[in-house]
């Protein structure tokens, strides 16, 4: 209930207002939380706090005082009254700030008392007293113990939360790194303080690194952006931070790992557009690519593009024989040495089954025709090995110029197309240019 300074200071207010008024006894209990409290000038007793006891329940029925003497009033229902032959009682409550009952003050005489009122009077000036010295003090008290642990709960949220939280102060010094920060990015706040400058652990670029200081110094943004940090490990991550303004000026860095997220999406993304079995574009987005091609070419002749067909040879009879596992080996094996036989900028799709289509930037046939014979001397050199019979693979293809007509792809896939007949018809393992 009370410390070793209020139990002191009610003490002395008991004894005080004992001698004072030459009261028999005094006391104060203190009530909080259900619990009392008794503190007398005098050795207490169970029957003692039985008669406090009641003298609260008589105070807390209404009003601030109760007054007994010789002019009216009755005794709180306990028997010490009677058997001490009290014939005189004052008590004032004791309230704190907020009004709430605390406690009260009492005095008690075994005498007639002329004017308790005046007792009464007097007592309530030191209830006064007490409620703002230590009453107020004791709840000014309790407030900061409450903020104390709503401070406590919320440092705890904040360091064990599972989202990014940090903070930075205008000299770079990392002020606030919880939990997760720490395990997503690998540096403690010690280390990370021990840098001349800490963000540059997490942006090598100095241009970036001018951009974050702006989001938070100057342009702080309650909305999440996009950022990319590096880990300790030089993991790139994709994380969305929003920047919250705190009302002493400081900016918090509430941040969100997107990062496996954007994975997750850029490998459905990469699934709509990709041969599942050759790892190449699928027949739709080399179809798509072909049109933004055609479409560049119409507007800028520099655009020109040109369109090699390939088809793997005798590719039924690989299936027939060895069965259809060994039939998507093959056309991984193609895909991989044709993949080594491109450019950079080249793209390989795949149309269906065993045809291709490689989309060659410039309108030289001779490019086409340098990929096939690289692609030729490939296959002969590298035979698939399936079981124990090495597979020796040929292609054929057809070569076909994008020319300013063509309304669209499929104008210069069927020209691609009737060269690649010419060459399977001329028996195959070689490449025709289409010549109209």
């Amino acid at each position: 209930m009370a410390d070793a300074p209020e139990q002191g200071f009610f003490h002395y207010l008991a004894e005080q207002a004992r001698v004072a008024f030459g009261a028999d006894i005094a006391w104060v209990l203190l009530t909080r939380d259900g619990e009392s409290e008794l503190i007398v000038a005098e050795p207490s007793g169970a029957p003692l706090r039985q008669a406090a006891q009641a003298m609260h329940v008589a105070l807390a029925a209404g009003g601030d005082a109760v007054r007994v003497d010789e002019g009216g009033g009755t005794l709180p229902d306990a028997p010490w009254f009677v058997r001490e032959g009290v014939r005189a009682c004052v008590a004032r409550a004791l309230r704190d700030p907020d009004g709430a009952l605390r406690g009260h003050v009492a005095l008690v005489f075994r005498r007639a008392v002329p004017a308790a009122a005046v007792y009464g009077d007097a007592l309530g000036i030191l209830a006064s007293y007490a409620r703002r010295s230590v009453l107020g003090y004791r709840e000014l008290r309790r407030r900061a113990d409450d903020w104390r642990g709503l401070v406590t709960q919320y440092e705890a949220l904040f360091h064990s939360a599972p989202v990014l939280i940090n903070a930075f102060d205008q000299d770079g010094r990392c002020t606030l790194w919880n939990e997760e920060c720490e395990r997503r990015f690998g540096w403690s706040i010690a280390e990370i303080n021990r840098q001349d400058d800490p963000l540059a652990l997490f942006y090598p670029d100095p241009s970036d690194r001018a951009r974050v200081r702006e989001s938070v110094d100057s342009a702080p943004c309650r909305t999440f952006r996009e950022w990319h940090p590096l880990t300790r490990a030089g993991e790139r991550l994709t994380v969305m931070w929003s920047n919250v303004s705190l009302p002493d000026g400081r900016i918090i860095n509430i941040g969100l790992d997107a990062t496996e997220s954007r994975r997750a999406q850029a490998a459905i993304a990469r699934m709509a557009t990709v041969d599942s079995l050759t790892g190449c574009w699928n027949r739709a987005e080399i179809l798509r690519r072909m049109s933004l091609k055609l479409n560049a070419a119409r507007l800028d002749p520099g655009a020109a593009f040109t369109a090699l067909m390939l088809d793997l040879d005798f590719f039924k009879q690989v299936n027939d024989r060895y069965g259809h596992l060994a039939g998507d080996a093959a056309l991984r094996h193609f895909c991989d040495q044709l993949r080594a036989c491109v450019r950079g900028g080249d793209a390989i799709g795949r149309l269906g089954g065993e045809e291709f289509l490689v989309l060659l930037d410039g309108d030289d046939p001779g490019t086409a025709l340098a990929v096939c014979d690289r692609l030729r001397e490939a296959l002969r050199n590298h035979a698939l090995e399936f079981g124990d019979d090495p597979l020796m693979l040929s292609a054929s293809g057809g070569i076909a110029r994008f020319v300013p007509g063509d309304t669209g792809t499929s104008d210069v896939i069927r020209r691609a197309d009737l060269a690649l007949y010419r060459a399977k018809r001329e028996g195959r393992d070689r490449a025709v240019v289409y010549d109209g």
